[in-house]
């Protein structure tokens, strides 16, 4: 006897009636995972970059701050009586110039010049000579002229830590700050 034949549905070839439609939810369970991977390293890729390029970009601001030559800015030559225990008289005379780095500050300085040099020539006459003869002493009084300097601008800054006594005085330069006033520099020093 002849088996009959299970009839066929009109377009669909035999092997469509004999698979199952489990390889298809496979599939698509694949093609799930593999858009989930690739947004997932597109995403890390980007972070990357993101994270990359940042860094770069504060290198690079610090580089191009650090390109902009620093301006000078000269008070002036002072001459000034010194305070004495004994009865010789002494005198001070100094050339004093300010290392800037902020632009628009050396206008502030220029516009309240007359300012400065009276607070200046006020620290200068209250310098001891024996203190003045050391390069601790010299960096003390530039500290303090800064200090002087910023106030009358209005430029609050944190007061520099003090070295200790025990350490050796150095020549290196203080690190600028954000004050503008990088430096106060004594292009002459003369103690008579």
């Amino acid at each position: 006897m002849a088996t009959a034949a299970k009839p066929r549905t009109a377009g669909k070839p035999p092997e469509a009636e004999q698979s199952s439609p489990l390889p298809v939810k496979k599939s698509g369970k694949k093609k799930l995972v593999l858009i989930i991977l690739v947004l997932l390293l597109a995403g890390g890729g980007a972070a990357a970059y993101f994270l990359m390029n940042s860094g770069q970009d504060t290198g690079k601001k610090e580089k191009i701050a650090a390109e902009i030559p620093p301006k000078y800015v000269a008070l002036g030559t002072f001459t000034a009586n010194l305070m004495h225990d004994d009865d010789t008289d002494r005198y001070l005379q100094v050339a004093i110039s300010i290392k800037i780095s902020k632009p628009g500050l050396e206008e502030a300085i220029k516009a309240r010049n007359p300012e400065i040099l009276s607070r200046v020539n006020m620290l200068l006459s209250s310098q001891h000579p024996s203190v003045l003869y050391t390069i601790a002493g010299k960096q003390k009084l530039a500290s303090d002229i800064k200090s002087q300097i910023e106030s009358v601008l209005g430029i609050h800054t944190a007061p520099a830590p003090l070295a200790a006594a025990s350490a050796p005085a150095t020549l290196t330069p203080a690190p600028a700050d954000k004050s503008g006033i990088d430096e106060v520099l004594f292009t002459s020093f003369i103690i008579q």
